[in-house]
């Protein structure tokens, strides 16, 4: 029953292929997840994500495991801010808005299933492998306003709709704040947080909910104490938990490609260093769960 709030599964048929993914699939079914969100990164890709996805479903031989996949699985759609993307903010929000509002009103299966914008923010982190040969040479001062304002945009959008944004913040956690003061659109989650718990008060008192990733399981002995802190100062009904894959793989699976079915990694640790079962843990994510995304 642990929920996984992002995932990209476009990119792991990409990397292992349609029938690795409904393998995939039916293991996340048979442990009950309830919560289950495929996210994008183009402004209109969800409907070739939500085909890729049915067409996994499709292998999978036994109709009732078919129905538990189809009745976890949700999908965001957004922007994440490549240098195209930038420069062409307002075309690509335009196609956003106009693709989210289709899908929804259209008779795919999935329809109902689009829950979220995002993931959408600001990445200064060259290093990334999500990222991997990035050039950030364009990053200039003009270039940071601009991405900032797609981040904007896409927040203003959120509100528009009524839906909750999925933000993706790593080193620009000031432009991040700029942002977030400017729209006043508080109703969303920091997923993969990767700032300190300094910071993570900024966002709390914002009413944001806050994500964990494999990265928490990084810290090793001599950050081991400040993480414990930092994953301890969310309270419990603020806290959600993803793979992120395929990226991000947790420990002891570090340096390998990442998937869904890792997840039980990322909630033992969580669990651990909160002085809890990884069940209770996993209940309060689902609550979690329904409350922003599923309005229940």
């Amino acid at each position: 029953m642990s929920s996984d709030i992002l995932f990209n599964s476009s990119q792991i048929i990409n990397d292992s292929g349609a029938a690795f993914v409904a393998q995939l699939l039916q293991e996340m079914a048979a442990t009950k997840s309830f919560f289950a969100l495929d996210s994008g990164i183009k402004a209109n890709d969800i409907w070739a994500r939500a085909d890729a996805v049915r067409d996994c479903i499709e292998l999978i031989d036994n109709e009732d495991v078919k129905h538990i996949v189809r009745q976890m699985l949700y999908f965001s759609a957004g922007i994440m801010p490549d240098l195209d993307a930038v420069e062409n903010r307002y075309d690509y929000i335009e196609s956003l808005e106009d693709t989210i509002i289709s899908f929804k009103d259209s008779d795919d299966d999935f329809a109902g299933k689009l829950v979220a914008i995002g993931p959408c923010g600001i990445d200064h982190d060259w290093e990334s492998v999500e990222y991997e040969g990035r050039e950030h040479d364009y990053f200039d001062h003009s270039t940071i306003s601009d991405e900032k304002d797609l981040f904007a945009l896409q927040l203003t959008l959120g509100k528009k709709l009524n839906l909750p944004v999925i933000v993706h913040s790593r080193k620009g956690f000031q432009e991040t704040v700029d942002v977030l003061k400017a729209v006043k659109w508080n109703k969303g989650v920091i997923h993969g947080y990767s700032y300190s718990k300094s910071e993570l008060d900024f966002f709390l008192d914002l009413g944001w909910y806050i994500s964990f990733n494999g990265e928490v399981t990084y810290a090793g002995k001599k950050g081991a104490s400040d993480m414990a802190e930092l994953i301890n100062h969310v309270p419990k009904e603020r806290i959600l938990i993803e793979t992120d894959s395929p990226y991000y793989a947790p420990v002891p699976l570090k340096n390998t490609s990442n998937t869904p079915n890792n997840i039980s990694y990322i909630y033992d640790y969580v669990a651990t260093k909160r002085n809890m079962a990884a069940s209770k843990l996993a209940s309060a994510v689902e609550e979690n769960c329904r409350k922003l995304f599923l309005n229940s």
